[in-house]
């Protein structure tokens, strides 16, 4: 077992992770280290040089799995690497990732998995929340929508699951620094920053801080702006192949278990649950289901549930919440106000979450049928 000492007890580093550094080897001395991008639950990604790539390539990120994450890639409980060699096998895709390269690096703790891609920038979540109401513009919405919808409707011909779509795995192109001379000189004018050290094993590592490339958008870029903005789909850690069985248990956090859509739109999330004294988080998430909805849980649906006995009587109704307060989706759109947003196009954002919100799997929308929807009708059209 690797040993560990944080020299600041501010930061902590969890030794499951790669001990990254500026400057150090990829590869057998591929790629070098630069800066760190960001981090999530089962990696750490960074800005690499292609000490051997042409030019317009020398510049990549490595997103690089933890120990565990990479035993459940051999495992086949996680299949992030197949999933994006078939997208790269396409080579027609849009609003995807591409991969560049892969290969596996020894740590401390054990191997691991470091997938190269293109270098993407910032998150549509980190954008809309720089909105002082934490919400973007409608036409810019509609946009990132349509390229959403896109993403999964490439990704779902490939019979490809994403199971976690969300803002934060929304990335926009690197457009502000398109060229390796102009990066390079933003990268040395805003050299990696360190949040004190770790030592591992008796040698001494820097915590480093997360530098995501700026993207050059704001939350109020205007509507002829917005048709240069490209976002991409990210992050396959968890997605799952069609028509087979799940290599996991659970997908999502209970507030994006929704379209993100209505997030966008308004800068609230569109079911907020709370624990009572007599109800759970999970009780007070399905009662807000059915109060915005106005559907019922199908009994057909209900007798498919492993837990069904602990939310509902044998009628369907809820067990621990018998008041609901019905709420339609139009209502809670239009309750906050939002600049540049008409009745009527409130009402074909509610009919496109609407659509993606059926209870029952068979009814809800495909990502074909909402490249399709009225909503998005008005995408890139400035």
């Amino acid at each position: 077992m690797a040993a560990v000492s944080v020299t600041n007890p501010a930061p902590t580093f969890d030794p499951d992770y790669f001990p990254a550094r500026p400057n150090a080897p990829l590869n057998a001395g591929r790629y070098k280290i630069l800066r760190k991008l960001g981090e999530g639950a089962s990696s750490s990604s960074w800005i690499v040089h292609n000490e051997h790539g042409e030019r317009g390539y020398r510049y990549l990120a490595a997103k690089i799995l933890t120990v565990d994450a990479t035993k459940r890639h051999s495992t086949g409980h996680m299949r992030e690497l197949e999933f994006l060699k078939e997208i790269e096998a396409r080579n027609d895709t849009d609003y995807l990732p591409m991969l560049r390269d892969h290969f596996f690096e020894h740590g401390p703790r054990g191997e691991h998995l470091c997938l190269v891609m293109d270098l993407y920038s910032t998150s549509v979540s980190a954008l809309r929340r720089s909105a002082p109401n934490k919400a973007l513009p409608p036409y810019m919405v509609r946009n990132i929508v349509m390229m959403l919808v896109e993403a999964l409707v490439q990704l779902h011909a490939m019979r490809i699951v994403h199971t976690d779509v969300k803002l934060d795995n929304l990335l926009f192109g690197n457009s502000l620094y398109p060229s390796d001379d102009g990066l390079s000189r933003f990268l040395e004018s805003h050299p990696a920053e360190t949040d004190g050290s770790f030592e591992l094993d008796g040698e001494s590592y820097p915590i480093l801080k997360s530098q995501p490339i700026p993207n050059g958008h704001s939350w109020d870029t205007s509507a002829f702006e917005a048709e240069n903005v490209i976002i991409y789909l990210m992050d396959y850690g968890q997605a799952q192949r069609a028509g087979e069985q799940p290599t996991a248990d659970c997908f999502g956090a209970y507030a994006l278990r929704t379209p993100e859509t209505f997030e966008l739109l308004v800068g609230r999330w569109l079911f907020h649950p709370d624990e009572g004294e007599d109800w759970s988080l999970e009780d007070d998430h399905l009662a807000k289901m059915i109060e915005i909805t106005g559907q019922r849980f199908p009994v057909s649906l209900l007798e498919r549930a492993q837990r069904r006995k602990d939310y509902f009587d044998d009628a369907g109704n809820l067990l621990h919440i018998s008041e609901l307060i019905p709420v339609s989706l139009e209502t809670a759109i239009a309750n906050y106000k939002v600049p540049g947003l008409s009745e009527d196009e409130i009402k074909r954002a509610a009919d496109f979450i609407r659509a993606c919100l059926r209870f029952d799997y068979a009814e809800r929308a495909t990502a074909e049928e909402l490249q399709k929807h009225e909503f998005l009708a008005g995408a890139f059209k400035c």
